[in-house]
C-alpha cells in the first residue's frame, strides 16, 4: 500500500496509471492485434502534463511487464497478452495495487497526483489461488480498493464483457460510475476503452479539491449513458442504476 509521506510534493500535473488486462484464453475473441493497438492508443492519446504507466497481464498468473514507463513511449504487442489459461482477477487486482502503492512509496521528492487503476477483462474470477481465493480474496480486494479510494484518492476504471461489469466491479469495491459492460468483440472492446480513456483524461483535468470529494469526483469521471449504449447492443437504460 501507498502510504504517504507530508514532505513529499503531490503534482496535480501527474497521473500514473496501472493498466491490468486479462490474458486468459477467451480473451482470444477479442482478437489481441486489434485489441494491443486499441491499448496502445488508449495511453498515447493521454497527452498533456506528466504520465506514467505500469501494465500487468493476467490468467492464472500475474505479471507486471511495463514498469513506471512515460506513455508516450508505451506500445503495446499482441505477444504481450498472448492468451492462455484461466482468470485469477482477485489475486491479479491486489497485486497490481500492492505494486503501485510500492512504487508510490518509493518516490521520496515528488509523487503523481492522481493514480487511476484501468482494468480490461472478459471473464469471472476462477483461478486465484491462496489468501486471494474465493470469498476471502474478494473480501481482501474489497477492502484494499476502498481503503485506497477514501484514503488517497485512487480512482479505478473496470471494463468487461462475458461478466455483468457493474455487479462485479461493486462486489470488489468499484463505483458502478466507471464499470462499463461492452459486447464480445473487438469493435466494442475498442469502443470501451476509447469511452475509458475520455473519462481518464477528464479525471487528469481536475482539481485536487474535486479528486477528494467522493460524489464530485464519480459525477465527472462515470460513463455516460450514450458511451454505454455505444459499446453494447443490448444496453438498456434500465441497466445502470446508481
Amino acid at each position: 500500500m501507498s502510504s504517504i509521506n507530508e514532505t513529499v510534493i503531490l503534482d496535480n500535473d501527474w497521473t500514473h496509471m496501472g493498466v491490468l488486462i486479462d490474458r486468459s484464453g477467451s480473451m482470444q475473441t477479442l482478437n489481441p492485434e486489434i485489441i494491443s493497438k486499441e491499448l496502445t492508443t488508449f495511453i498515447k492519446d493521454q497527452k498533456g502534463g506528466k504520465v506514467t504507466v505500469t501494465a500487468a497481464r493476467f490468467d492464472d498468473k500475474y505479471e507486471v511487464f511495463i514498469q513506471n514507463k512515460v506513455a508516450s513511449e508505451v506500445e503495446f504487442t499482441p505477444k504481450d497478452i498472448e492468451p492462455r489459461n484461466t482468470t485469477a482477477l482477485y489475486e491479479s487486482l491486489c497485486r497490481i495495487i500492492d505494486d503501485l502503492g510500492t512504487e508510490l512509496s518509493n518516490m521520496t521528492t515528488t509523487r503523481p497526483g492522481k493514480v487511476i487503476i484501468v482494468v480490461l477483462t472478459d471473464g469471472e474470477e476462477n483461478a486465484s489461488s491462496g489468501k486471494y481465493a474465493g470469498e476471502n480474496g474478494r473480501k481482501l480486494l474489497f477492502d484494499k480498493i476502498t481503503h485506497q479510494k477514501e484514503v488517497y484518492n485512487w480512482l479505478f476504471f473496470f471494463m468487461g464483457t462475458n461478466i455483468d461489469a457493474i455487479a462485479t466491479g461493486k462486489k470488489i469495491g468499484i463505483t458502478p460510475e466507471t464499470c462499463i459492460n461492452f459486447d464480445n468483440n473487438p469493435a466494442y472492446c475498442g469502443q470501451a476503452l476509447r469511452s475509458a480513456s475520455t473519462q481518464v483524461t477528464v479525471v487528469r483535468g481536475l482539481s485536487q479539491e474535486v479528486m477528494r470529494d467522493r460524489s464530485k469526483l464519480q459525477e465527472y469521471s462515470g460513463f455516460s449513458q450514450q458511451q454505454r449504449a455505444n459499446c453494447s447492443t443490448i444496453y438498456s437504460m434500465n441497466e445502470y442504476t446508481q
